[in-house]
């Protein structure tokens, strides 16, 4: 017989991002830069990164990693596009 109740996701891993790591992620929340990790269906251990410029359009898809990080890799890729967007668009804003 199958289960009434649903399978619970589990939470995102813990990280404590450096000062540095936090001022890169602030440069982008400050310049509509959104970057976030998402699910995949199905598998509560791996994501993608989702990138979206610009201001929030109802209805637009993120542009998505080609990779799948784990639950060890996830934070540090996700710190690590937010400094490449910081170096990328410091010099422009």
């Amino acid at each position: 017989m199958k289960s009434l109740y649903k399978k619970r996701a589990k939470p995102m891993p813990a990280y404590m991002p450096s000062e540095e790591e936090r001022s890169w992620h602030l440069f982008c929340v400050r310049n509509n830069i959104r970057i976030s990790p998402f699910g995949i269906m199905n598998n509560n251990d791996n994501w993608r990164i989702a990138i979206n410029l610009g201001p929030y359009k109802r209805g637009e898809k993120p542009n998505l990693s080609p990779e799948t990080y784990n639950r060890k890799t996830i934070w540090p890729k996700y710190y690590e596009m937010c400094k490449y967007y910081y170096d990328k668009y410091r010099k422009s804003v």
